[in-house]
């Protein structure tokens, strides 16, 4: 049938009954909401296709689409029916500007978007069989306007308030303390054989090396399972990988030969050889292929069921979730951990078939983690692998969340993809999350790239450096001599030019921002397929702001001043190339830069006033003053050092308050 807005609903498959939709006008946006009923149950998987009318607007887009069980990418296209399935968001431009469609998962069922022939279509469906009737459940959030980063704001927040978890906007929540400051993770150094005494290595390497590592990551896999124990230490990567996926967990407890004191005895050392914080991780299925039924899980038989895929793993409903997670995390917390990373979220489709709806696994789930860290760690966890719909939506209250696959070295394939993952679920994700962009290295190829990514990305930054490789020269410019990284305030997104469009075969550089407060951070990179010399241009318009400012350039050490019209032509000679352009709005007599030797250099200014700063410790400070000034930290007059109108001072640590006086 067909309703008045030009939308129709069918059921899916050959089963008969009906579909209705009701379309709701809200303060900024319109939200669809679906009912059907099937004498013959619900299609599972498409139980409802709900089609546009064949006028729908169209142009240039930019989906984002659950690519794998557990990640999305960007997916660049004007023609409709080309959209991959499982599209997660669709941002369109218009010659009148921008139109966004964001789909939900509710509380019973999800809906994507995919492409068929003549356009596209939304799929509705439960992943669950015996299910006869939908009642007026949120399918999809739209909304048009002229900025594009307000209006998916708008339709991401009402999407959340419909989809009725809880779930909040990423400025609703707060960063676990211990990723405000530079970490580490044990996979790339050790993978399946870490060890307590390869973590205290690498923990006295830091040391040695003055690393300023606050948090460490005991990651896959330090727990007991002995399948593990049966893959050649010497086999590749992917032997590896395959033999992970067919292992189970015996008990949470640490691997026996590689911890024979007991994880608690790892973390105690951690901790005295000068990491304050360690995070364990795991996944949601106790390892990959669940547990093994003759051990720890004799503990809690009314808490596990075999799945479809011979996976004995924690039933998804709320009562045996919430006691399973809150199993895991106690014990986590009784060895001494101080947060937990948790792994394969997005299990849930594949996991709960036919048990529970998806919407409700994916609340109780969901809820159980967010409740187990909130118990035992004050909410402190990065949620992994999690990125479908149904995860998103349904955390009621962590904070952050991983945003791409995993880093892999020495690709400046990889970077691209990471990159174009991340960023553009900054549009998505980031929205209701602080995005993490994923583990690197310093001593890769890629590592000074990943590095100026991390700064700009608004979230938690940790390596994951082998043994003797740790260069602690790359890490600097990221944090204070403490640890405490200069972090942006939101999640990166790409500038309003490079939001539609392949960024990999425009011929122009790829620029991403973010902000610290009124100041714009704005990275600039070539990630040509071909290898190729990119241009464009940068102005205070791709970064949201209509005054002239005074940009610096981290690379070159150059400021300059571009009007609120003007822009600069850059080129980028390859794909090492890069730029990274700090921009202020000019004030009348100073304009302050920051700690230059940092990469987000406005984030080491604690407080401004007219004529003077307060630092959160002193270093090389940068500012732009076309008159002559001196500047004195405390009584002690400082050397000022000047090209032009860049002014630069040297204070030490501990003087963290400079004043400005004009001669």
């Amino acid at each position: 049938m067909k309703d008045t807005n030009g939308w129709s609903s069918v059921l899916g498959g050959e089963r008969q009954g009906f579909a209705t939709l009701r379309v709701e006008k809200r303060e900024d946006t319109v939200a669809l909401f679906a009912n059907a009923f099937c004498e013959e149950g619900l299609d599972p998987d498409r139980a409802i296709l709900t089609r546009p009318c064949e006028d729908f607007p169209t142009g240039d887009y930019v989906a984002i689409h659950n690519h794998s069980t557990y990640w999305c990418r960007p997916f660049f296209g004007s023609d409709y029916s080309a959209l991959p399935e499982r599209v997660q968001g669709l941002l369109v431009r218009r010659e009148t500007g921008w139109l966004y469609l964001l789909p939900v998962c509710g509380d019973t069922y999800k809906t994507v978007i995919s492409g068929r022939s003549g356009g596209f279509e939304l799929v509705t469906y439960s992943n669950c069989s015996e299910l006869f009737s939908c009642d007026d459940q949120p399918i999809l959030v739209m909304g048009e306007g002229r900025d594009p980063y307000a209006l998916v704001y708008q339709v991401a927040r009402e999407a959340a308030t419909l989809a009725g978890s809880g779930r909040g906007m990423r400025k609703d929540h707060v960063m676990p303390e211990m990723m405000d400051y530079l970490g580490w993770c044990s996979w790339d150094a050790f993978a399946i054989r870490v060890s307590h005494e390869g973590l205290l290595e690498k923990a006295r390497e830091f040391r040695e090396k003055k690393v300023p590592v606050h948090f460490a990551i005991l990651d896959d896999m330090w727990g007991d399972a002995p399948d593990l124990e049966r893959i050649p230490s010497d086999a590749d990567f992917r032997t590896m990988v395959k033999g992970m996926h067919a292992s189970r967990l015996r008990t949470f407890e640490g691997a026996p030969d590689r911890f024979p004191q007991g994880v608690a005895a790892a973390i105690a050392d951690l901790k005295a050889e000068g990491i304050p914080s360690v995070g364990l991780w795991f996944p949601t299925t106790g390892y990959w292929k669940g547990w093994e039924p003759d051990g720890e899980a004799r503990e809690m038989p009314e808490l596990l069921a075999l799945t479809a895929e011979g996976r004995l793993t924690v039933i998804p409903k709320e009562e045996p979730a919430k006691a399973y997670f809150d199993r895991l995390c106690r014990k986590a917390r009784d060895f001494g951990a101080d947060f937990v990373k948790i792994d394969n979220q997005g299990f849930l489709a594949a996991n709960t078939r036919d048990i529970v709806p998806l919407g409700q696994a994916a609340r109780a789930i969901q809820g159980a983690i967010d409740k187990a860290a909130e118990r035992h760690f004050g909410g402190a966890l990065i949620n992994c692998m999690g990125m479908p719909s149904e995860c998103m939506f349904h955390r009621p209250r962590s904070a952050v969340s991983r945003c791409s696959d995993d880093f892999m070295p020495e690709s400046p394939a990889w970077f691209s993809k990471n990159i174009l993952q991340c960023s553009y679920n900054g549009l998505l994700q980031g929205q209701y999350y602080i995005n993490d962009w994923d583990m690197w290295w310093t001593d890769d190829e890629q590592a000074l790239k990943n590095s100026v990514c991390r700064a700009i990305s608004g979230g938690p930054i940790y390596v994951s450096d082998k043994l003797g490789r740790t260069r602690a020269e790359v890490l600097l410019p990221l944090c204070f001599s403490d640890g405490r990284l200069l972090r942006c305030e939101d999640s990166a997104v790409p500038t309003e030019d490079c939001l539609v469009g392949d960024p990999t075969a425009s011929g122009k550089i790829f620029k991403i921002f973010n902000r610290v407060g009124k100041t714009r951070i704005l990275a600039a990179f070539d990630i040509d397929a071909e290898g190729r010399s990119v241009s464009g241009s940068i102005s205070p318009s791709d970064v949201g702001l209509n005054r002239d400012c005074v940009v610096y350039e981290y690379f070159s050490g150059a400021a300059f001043v571009l009007g609120a019209d003007e822009s600069l032509s850059v080129t980028l000679r390859d794909v090492h190339d890069l730029r990274l352009y700090i921009f202020i709005p000019k004030e009348a007599s100073v304009t302050p830069i920051g700690r230059t030797d940092k990469f987000i250099s406005p984030a080491a200014i604690v407080a401004k006033e007219v004529d003077r700063i307060t630092l959160y410790e002193g270093g090389e400070f940068a500012f732009f003053c076309e008159a002559p000034i001196r500047v004195f930290a405390g009584s002690r007059e400082l050397s000022v050092e000047r090209v032009g109108s860049l002014c630069k001072v040297h204070s030490e640590p501990s003087e963290v308050e400079l004043r400005f006086v004009g001669e």
